[in-house]
C-alpha cells in the first residue's frame, strides 16, 4: 500500500511502519487522492491524518477522508497544515482546506512554529533549580505532575482533552507519548526547587516536545530556566536546529521562546474531527 505514495512520503511511511506508528491498512487512496493515519507512539490509536495528498478535487478528497474515518472507527483525529507566516490555508492550500471541511474537520487553533539554530546564543541556566531524569522517577509521580501542570493551561489541546477526557487520562497519554520520544534517557527532566517540583521539560531528538510549570510556581520565570535547560541539552548534543511550537494565544510561552533565542519560522493550522 505504501507504494501508492510518491517519495519522500513512501520512505517516511515505511520508516513509521518499522517503528510501529502506521500500518498498510491505515492507508487509503482513490484516484489521485491519498492519505495515511499515524500514531504518536507504538500501541496508541492513530491520532493524526498524515501524508494527506488530496489531488485536484476537494469534494472527492473529502469523501475519501470521510469514508476512511468510518473504516478506522475513530472518535477524534487531527490534521496539521504548516505554512510560512502570513499565508492562509483557505487560500494557499485551498484544496486541502476544502477537503477537510467537506469531511467535517474544523480549524480550531493556530500555532507558532519556532526554531533555535546553532550559532545563536545558548540560553544560560540561572542555577535556581535541580533536575531529575523523569525515567528514574515513578510513573505515578510524573503523571501527577502532568495533571497539576494541565490546571489552568493555555494550550488548546490540553484544555480540550482535559475537558472531554479528564486530566488523569490526558496526563497518562502525555506521559506515554513523552516516554516514547526519541531521546536520551536523561533528557526528559523534572525540575525541583529544594524538594518541591516546579515543572518539567522534555526535549526529543529534534525539538522541545513539552514544557510546563505547576500553577503555584507560575509567574516567577521558571519557564525560562526549563527552556534554557532543554535547549542547552540539545545544543550540547550537537543539534544544529531545535524546533518547537506553541499556540499563538499562549503569549507567556511564546515570549519565553523569544527570550531564549527562538525565532518564528511559520504557522501551523490544526484541524480537528470528532465523531458526533
Amino acid at each position: 500500500m505504501f507504494d501508492q505514495f510518491p517519495e519522500p512520503a513512501r520512505s517516511q511511511l515505511r520508516a513509521a511502519f518499522d517503528e510501529g506508528r502506521t500500518r498498510p491498512e491505515w492507508c487509503f487512496s482513490e484516484g489521485p487522492a491519498r492519505l495515511a493515519y499515524w500514531a504518536p507512539f507504538p500501541g496508541s490509536e492513530p491520532a493524526i491524518v498524515w501524508q494527506f495528498e488530496p489531488g485536484p478535487d476537494p469534494v472527492a478528497a473529502g469523501g475519501l477522508l470521510r469514508r476512511s474515518l468510518g473504516v478506522m472507527g475513530l472518535t477524534k483525529v487531527i490534521h496539521d497544515i504548516a505554512l510560512q507566516r502570513g499565508l492562509d490555508p483557505a487560500v494557499d492550500r485551498a484544496v486541502e482546506h476544502e477537503a477537510l471541511v467537506e469531511a467535517g474537520f474544523a480549524m480550531e487553533v493556530e500555532r507558532l512554529l519556532l526554531e533555535w539554530v546553532a550559532g545563536s546564543d545558548v540560553p544560560e541556566e540561572p542555577g535556581r533549580l535541580s533536575y531529575r531524569p523523569a525515567r528514574g522517577m515513578a510513573p505515578a509521580e510524573v503523571i501527577d505532575l502532568l495533571v497539576r501542570i494541565s490546571e489552568g493551561s493555555l494550550d488548546h489541546d490540553t484544555r480540550v482533552e482535559v475537558a472531554t477526557s479528564g486530566a488523569e487520562i490526558e496526563a497518562r497519554w502525555m506521559y506515554d507519548d513523552l516516554m516514547n520520544r526519541r531521546a536520551k534517557p536523561d533528557w526528559f527532566v523534572v525540575a525541583h526547587l529544594g524538594d518541591s517540583p516546579v515543572g518539567l521539560v522534555a526535549p526529543d531528538d529534534h525539538s522541545i516536545a513539552y514544557i510546563g510549570v505547576v500553577p503555584e510556581r507560575r509567574g516567577h520565570g521558571y519557564v525560562d530556566d526549563l527552556l534554557a535547560r532543554g535547549t542547552r541539552t540539545l545544543a550540547e548534543a550537537g543539534l544544529e536546529r531545535v524546533v518547537a511550537a506553541t499556540d499563538v494565544a499562549n503569549v507567556p510561552t511564546a515570549n519565553a521562546f523569544t527570550r531564549a533565542g527562538y525565532s518564528e519560522i511559520g504557522r501551523l493550522f490544526r484541524y480537528y474531527w470528532r465523531a458526533s
